[in-house]
């Protein structure tokens, strides 16, 4: 079972490296952003529909500089 759940989550971080990093994380403003939404959510404990406004707030914000 552990090399089955090892091979799963390789093969999900591959799926979400390929489609959502390449095309999401284009600026060191991008990738601290996502660094940002994820300390809350792990580190925090804040809630993940707080992280989602936030998130896209400064999706917004980065957007229009």
């Amino acid at each position: 079972m552990r090399g089955a759940n090892a091979a799963i989550a390789g093969i999900l971080g591959a799926a979400l490296y390929n489609p959502v990093w390449t095309s999401a994380i284009l600026t060191p403003y991008d990738f601290a952003l996502g660094q940002t939404g994820f300390i809350l959510l792990t580190v925090w404990k804040a809630p993940p529909w707080v992280i989602v406004v936030m998130t896209a707030c400064g999706g917004i914000t980065l957007g229009m500089l």
